[in-house]
């Protein structure tokens, strides 16, 4: 009688558990993207949706990855609206700004971020990194906004005249990161013997109009305070710069600039796919702690340097993991 009683309640359960993992797999999760220009182009979102991939996510079949084609700023708040609107399950962003709107729009919905924050404790978002304690968690970008005094020291190194430096930053207020790294760089410029002439910019017109006003004459090279607000202009910022002759940072080597140090996009992005199936298990953000980059990558833009008439010094040559020729 006993074994009957065990073997019926056994196959209760079992029911239970199979009609579970069928609603499961049948269930289509939406996940909203929210960042700049052209996400579908960048790596992070191209290592992203092959992480999504790997852990059972098909596009159009279990998953709606949302990922819109944002032209200004502006639009992200709408965006996020509709998010809301939708239900959507998640919410991946890339960059301080994005996070931040979509911080403001919702306390509920879980956020992942994949890029772009300097330091998310000091930036409001998260308690600690081991105990997040909000809806937001993810991947910083940066190991800590230090690592922005590296890059100028990095853009001194491979510029030995390098005196007067333009520095151009997103003046908007909606990316607390900015601040933090501002700060890094204006105490680190001085001890390098630079001097910075700082460029509030606050629209993608501005910045290249600003690249556009500046000579030889009055600067030696321009350095850009990452932000996804340069992310559309950068590509012909570099061509100014090349046009000018003048050493430029802040823009990817990729994209024309002399040289970058940068994380792994495509990985940070891959791992970011770790967090997002976590939460769309039904971990909660708060459990899941925020993860910081431990390698970062040096990319010399040889080609660059030739074009504006730079020898780059062999030591820092040496210590690059990529030239681009």
């Amino acid at each position: 009688m006993k074994k009957n009683v065990f073997a019926l309640a056994l196959a209760a359960l079992l029911v239970v558990f199979n009609l579970r993992v069928e609603a499961q797999q049948s269930r289509i999760y939406r996940v909203g993207v929210l960042g700049p220009e052209k996400l579908e182009d960048r790596l992070q979102i191209k290592g992203l949706r092959a992480g999504l991939r790997d852990a059972g996510y098909i596009e159009n079949k279990n998953l709606e990855l949302n990922i819109p084609n944002v032209k200004i700023y502006d639009e992200l708040r709408s965006i996020v609206k509709t998010y809301l609107e939708n239900k959507t399950d998640a919410i991946v962003t890339h960059g301080g700004t994005a996070t931040g709107i979509a911080r403001e729009a919702t306390k509920e919905i879980p956020i992942i971020f994949i890029w772009g924050l300097a330091d998310p404790v000091k930036m409001g978002f998260i308690k600690s990194l081991a105990r997040p304690e909000t809806n937001i968690t993810g991947l910083s970008s940066l190991a800590t906004p230090e690592v922005s005094g590296k890059r100028v020291e990095l853009f001194k190194e491979a510029v030995p005249n390098l005196r007067r430096v333009t520095l151009l930053y997103n003046a908007r207020g909606e990316n607390p990161s900015q601040t933090l790294i501002l700060e890094v760089v204006r105490s680190t410029a001085p001890n390098l013997g630079l001097t910075t002439a700082e460029k509030p910019i606050k629209s993608t017109r501005e910045a290249v109009e600003t690249v556009l006003a500046i000579s030889k004459e009055n600067t030696d090279g321009i350095y850009i305070v990452g932000s996804g607000l340069f992310t559309e202009p950068c590509k012909k910022i570099a061509v100014i710069a090349i046009q000018k002759k003048l050493p430029l940072s802040g823009c990817g080597a990729e994209q024309g600039g002399l040289l970058s140090y940068e994380a792994d996009e495509y990985r940070v992005g891959h791992r970011g796919a770790w967090y997002v199936d976590r939460v769309l298990r039904g971990t909660r953000p708060q459990d899941l702690p925020v993860e910081q980059p431990t390698k970062f990558e040096l990319v010399i833009n040889l080609k660059t340097a030739k074009q504006i008439g730079l020898t780059i010094p062999p030591n820092v040559l040496a210590r690059a993991d990529r030239v681009i020729r």
